[in-house]
Parts: C-alpha cells; structure tokens; sequence
C-alpha cells in the first residue's frame, strides 16, 4: 500500500535528471553496507552515517528541517526520521532474521536500506517487499546487490497467514488498514515485527488511525515480546515501533 508521511504539498518537484545521481549514490551506499567489517555493523554511528549518505527524500518539511544537508535532489530517499531510523536498525541486527516482508515500501528507498544491513547480517536474506502500487525506483539495479524479491500490486491479503522472520507495516495507516495488516501478516511473524508512524498523529481522523493501532496491538504483544519506541521528533511525529520476539 502507498504510503507517505511527507505529503505531495511538501515535497519539492525535481527534474527527472537529478534521479540518477541519488541513485548511484543509493547504490554506493549499499556495497558499503554489505561490504562493512563486524565493528562497523554493531556502530551506531556508522548506521546513521550510511542513512544519511543514503539521503532524505526532497521535501519542505519543517520537522526534518535539521537535516536539510541531507536532503536529495530527488524525490527518492528515506522517508524516515535519521536517527530513529538508525536505532531502530541497530535494534533489529541482534535479531536473526532470514526472511522478511516489509507491506508499504513505497519507492522502496528505506527497504533497500534495511535489506542490506539485514543481509550483511545474514547473508541468505530474502526480504519480500509488497505494495497496493509498483512506484519503486530502480529495483533491478538494487536487486542485482540485494536479495530481493518484488510483490506488486498487492496487499497483506496477497501473503494471509504467511510466515517471516521479520515483518514491518508502512502501509495503510488508517486504524482497520494498519490492523488488517497485523492480522493478515504481522501477527505471524516468527522473530520480530514493526510499525512505522506510530506517532502519525496526521492519521488520526482515519478511526483512530496508525496510532490507535499500534497502541492496541503493543498491548497484546507486551506479553511475550520485547517492546521498543523510537521517537525523536520535536514534535510527536512520525516514530518506529519494533516488538521482538522472547528468545530472538
């Protein structure tokens, strides 16, 4: 399912000429990722420096303002906050984690960030990306370094009942699309799973929306999973919510 929390007012048009050169540079930052030693997967620092060398998806917003620097002359890059980003990267790499399935990716910037540092964990990675609509942007570029496989168009209904390591829903952030998507899917998953926009207040006149949710469902999976917030924004905006797994 389509999803942006930078909404179409905000973003900036860029020429198509400037796509090229985010992408290159995206793919750069990959083969750094998968080629990184041991001490650089376990470094924060390192994770956001690739995120940020990543760069940001062009756009007006006054809550990603401080990272203008990083921002992309085009429309593809990240559509995260930097640093809960990276702390919730860092956060899922103590997870063994093979399979996984992210429903939302989008352009599938933030997809193929997580995949590389997922498969420079675990190099037999498969990780599933699913959308309602094929935007993504250059993924047989990307596909050639990461094990990708591409599931478009589609929706959680498309893998009911299916089973991953690890599952992360950015997808329809209404309250009845986010929770399809956790019983459809993310209720399945075997190590961990992850919501994005948990502080999506935006969505709020969809029933509750995103932040409903999550809320609803962190309490059912307090009791046998490790709960983990990352909200960095000044104001409570966008924010990532990964439960792992007992044992995991």
């Amino acid at each position: 399912m389509e999803n942006k929390t930078v909404t179409p007012e905000q973003e900036v048009p860029a020429p198509v000429n400037l796509l090229e050169p985010d992408i290159i540079k995206g793919l750069r930052v990959v083969e750094k990722i998968l080629n990184c030693t041991n001490e650089q997967l376990l470094s924060r620092q390192f994770i956001l420096e690739r995120i940020l060398e990543f760069g940001i998806v062009r756009n007006k917003n006054k809550n990603l303002a401080r990272w203008t620097n990083w921002h992309n002359s085009s429309q593809f890059g990240v559509i995260q906050y930097p640093t809960e980003f990276a702390d919730f990267i860092k956060q899922l790499l103590t997870v063994d984690i093979e399979t996984a399935a992210e429903i939302g990716v989008f352009r599938g910037a933030s997809a193929y960030v997580i995949a590389a540092f997922l498969q420079r964990r675990n190099p037999k990675l498969k990780y599933t990306m699913v959308d309602i609509k094929d935007a993504i942007i250059a993924y047989k570029r990307f596909s050639k370094l990461l094990n990708l496989e591409k599931l478009m168009p589609a929706t959680s209904e498309n893998i009911l009942g299916q089973s991953f390591d690890f599952v992360f829903i950015d997808a329809d952030h209404s309250y009845m699309g986010a929770k399809g998507d956790w019983l459809n899917v993310g209720r399945y998953a075997n190590r961990a799973v992850a919501f994005h926009d948990i502080h999506g207040h935006e969505y709020d006149k969809l029933n509750g929306g995103i932040v409903r949710a999550w809320d609803e469902i962190k309490g059912v999976l307090v009791m046998d999973h490790s709960v983990f917030e990352f909200a960095h924004s000044p104001i409570r905006w966008m924010g990532l919510g990964l439960a792992v797994r007992e044992g995991c």
